[in-house]
């Protein structure tokens, strides 16, 4: 007879061939071919139990074959909730079966209305929003300005669309519906004519228009007098002023400008106290440039400018303090409201006022936004449908006014339609607009057809994200080594927040913590693994065999790309329909190769296969009691030790003690060392079994040759 060794070691030396020999055997094809055309079609359990081919092929893959025939006990398994650690197939011992489950998408994710990331971008969209509103505002406003002056008659500045939309929203007429030839009327108006076309029109904005005649200087021709300009620099102010009243929905840059321009302007003019608190303009200028507040009346202000600080009992001091003293110094007034010099402020006092004012004008927006984001991060959770976001006014109009929408001209059933919009679905609502603003905002939200909210598309399942995770903090702190304890559930807490955010291949790649730690979830040495690599095996085509991350020996690759749902651009995909995802499939697939193959060679040397499937193992093999859960795995060590299968009905406790005494587990993570692990098993195996007929082969069958004592205690041990 070949010796186990030789046997095994002709397997191992080239798995990948070995592999690739089985896939290519007729029979093995022919299930592969059957199982990958038709389990993307199953979405139902009972589909999938009824099919008998796609359901034994499954059990084969994760080594369950034997119990193909209880269906019912699968079906609880298949039915667990693996989120709950008291969950039917967490409470069982032998983790294949939680394997199995894992691999399909019963245990469904869990549904929520928004992730942080979308949070943030609706925060983020509502920042932009308003920068991009300050940035136009300044730039509209600076193209008016800089192009009046050379507006020679009436058709240029209407034929001017940015000149003829400023002067619109100035005046708050309407951009989209207007009349050139009713403009050019009430333009080319007389007001001092009590017939002309402004004077005499019957419009409801009669006013309005009548004001918008004023601040042009066109004649009846439409063209301007000799030495006459479109409009005085004066009248091109107030246009301005009116426009910034009118556009922005809050205080904006440009209008502080206008604001600063306007104080340091007026102030040398300046020669009482009440000069300045009459002017409402100025006034408020002083109240934001001090940080007081708008309410403050305008007797209040000018009780303090008038302060005499020389005096104890001055109204300053005993009615405001610090705050308003310094009001008080910030000027030059006598107590009788008096300029006490030339002017009401020195250049040096207008300075620090303008720097005030352009520090503090948008304090109190700032303050608002700091609010309503609080507002909206701590209750859009609370919320489970569109129709609850649309029915809670604060929210809704703050999701409309993140993504640009006026609440007057939207209808809520075009927002509802885009919410439930599925966009990978090109006829869905919100992929039919024009206006990718629906898009944008769908993709903010996590709603289903029907308006409820759904589990989020993430690049990893939370199920596998979860289970990443927890393989990383077992492989961290396994064999004893819980001192590592603290540092691996601070990076995966890293990882499990941040894997949120990642919304590409390349962004994932960008991120070397986030790589490390995946790599070494799958208990590979992330120091050995080039930035380059990672990127080649992102790059590749899981379909193309020839394909870089198809050419590594080490599976484990594969099962890493296949855990992301990025798709051939980096993107993340849609979601599977079916009962099994990308992931699943592969290691479905893969390792029904190696199901096979170990059974194959087990049908000449039983000692060989039960050598590879204990290689196969180690990665997750952590404590003695995962060796006596598995009657396989606990007869490669009871051989290699030369033990009687009588030590299966000693206390549990004592098993797991000899156990320990005899195999250093994490010793055994080295190849090298697993190797002559192997090797004595496979020369201990061949002293003892020394015929043809090999009792080997029933530890794969359906018998049994640890206790149902054994298998029970290690259950409670388990679940303590």
């Amino acid at each position: 007879m070949v010796s186990t060794y030789l046997s095994y070691d002709l397997i191992n030396r080239d798995v990948r061939g070995n592999l690739d020999r089985v896939a290519s055997n007729n029979q093995v094809a022919r299930e592969r071919t059957y199982y990958n055309d038709n389990i993307g079609k199953i979405t139902t359990l009972d589909e999938f139990m009824g099919d008998y081919r796609l359901y034994s092929y499954a059990m084969k893959a994760y080594g369950l074959e034997d119990m193909t025939y209880a269906k019912a006990f699968m079906k609880k398994v298949l039915e667990s909730d693996l989120s709950d650690t008291n969950s039917f197939a967490n409470k069982l011992t032998d983790g294949r079966y939680r394997t199995f489950a894992a691999s399909f998408q019963f245990s469904t994710d869990t549904a929520v209305t928004q992730t942080q990331r979308q949070i943030d971008s609706v925060i983020d969209s509502f920042k932009s929003r308003k920068q991009a509103e300050a940035t136009s505002v300044a730039s509209e406003t600076a193209y008016f300005r800089a192009n009046i002056g050379s507006v020679a008659n009436v058709d240029q500045l209407l034929g001017n669309e940015r000149m003829r939309n400023f002067v619109l929203n100035a005046f708050d007429l309407d951009t989209k519906y207007w009349s050139k030839d009713h403009l050019t009327k009430v333009l080319t108006s007389d007001l001092d004519d009590p017939d002309s076309y402004v004077n005499t029109t019957t419009a409801a904005n009669k006013a309005v228009l009548q004001q918008l005649t004023a601040h042009f200087n066109f004649n009846a021709s439409g063209t301007l007098d000799p030495g006459d300009t479109a409009q005085t620099a004066a009248q091109t102010d107030t246009v301005v002023d009116a426009y910034m009243f009118y556009v922005p929905s809050r205080m904006v840059p440009a209008e502080a400008e206008a604001d600063k321009a306007y104080y340091e302007n007026k102030i040398g003019t300046i020669s009482n106290v009440d000069e300045l608190v009459d002017d409402s303009r100025m006034l408020n200028y002083v109240k934001v440039a001090f940080g007081l507040d708008n309410i403050t009346l305008k007797s209040t202000i000018k009780n303090i400018l008038t302060s005499d600080l020389t005096d104890p009992d001055n109204y300053a001091t005993t009615m405001g303090g610090a705050a308003y003293e310094a009001l008080t110094r910030g000027f030059g007034f006598a107590s009788d409201g008096t300029l006490t010099g030339a002017t009401a402020q020195t250049a040096a006092q207008t300075s620090q006022t303008s720097a005030q004012y352009m520090t503090r004008y948008d304090d109190k927006q700032e303050a608002q936004d700091a609010e309503l984001f609080e507002y909206y991060k701590n209750y859009i959770g609370t919320m489970d449908s569109v129709d609850e976001l649309q029915s809670t006014a604060k929210a809704y109009n703050f999701v409309l006014e993140a993504f640009g929408f006026d609440p007057k001209d939207v209808k809520k059933k075009d927002i509802a339609a885009a919410l439930k919009s599925d966009l990978n679905d090109p006829n869905s609502f919100a992929m039919k607009q024009k206006d990718t603003r629906f898009r944008e905002m769908a993709a903010a939200f996590n709603f289903d057809a029907k308006g409820d909210k759904d589990a989020p598309l993430l690049a990893q399942s939370q199920l596998l994200l979860t289970q990443t995770a927890k393989d990383y903090i077992i492989i961290k702190t396994r064999f004893g080594n819980d001192a590592n304890r603290e540092a691996a559930d601070k990076e995966a807490a890293y990882y499990t927040e941040n894997m949120q955010n990642v919304q590409t291949s390349k962004e994932f790649l960008a991120d070397r913590r986030l790589v490390n730690f995946v790599l070494e979830a799958n208990g590979l040495d992330s120091k050995n693994i080039t930035d380059d690599f990672m990127k080649q095996i992102f790059a590749s085509d899981l379909d193309d065999p020839k394909s870089f991350v198809n050419q590594q020996d080490d599976h484990r690759y594969a099962q890493i790309l296949t855990s992301f749902n990025f798709d051939a651009k980096g993107e993340i995909a849609m979601k599977s329909s079916g009962i099994q995802g990308r992931y699943g499939m592969e290691m479905t697939d893969y390792l029904y190769l190696q199901q096979t193959m170990e059974t194959d060679v087990g049908e000449s040397s039983a000692g060989a296969r039960l050598a590879l499937y204990f290689k196969r193992m180690m990665p997750d093999i952590n404590t003695p009691y995962d060796i006596l859960g598995d009657t396989a795995l606990l007869e490669v060590f009871r051989t290699a030790f030369s033990l009687p299968a009588e030590i299966s009905s000693m206390a549990i406790e004592k098993q797991a003690a000899l156990i320990t005494k005899n195999l250093d587990l994490e010793k055994l993570q080295d190849p090298d060392e697993l190797e002559k692990f192997i090797s004595r098993f496979t020369a201990m195996y061949d002293l003892a079994n020394n015929t043809d007929a090999d009792p080997t082969l029933s530890l794969f069958s359906g018998s049994k040759t640890i206790s149902a004592d054994t298998l029970l205690s290690i259950a409670q041990l388990k679940g303590r």
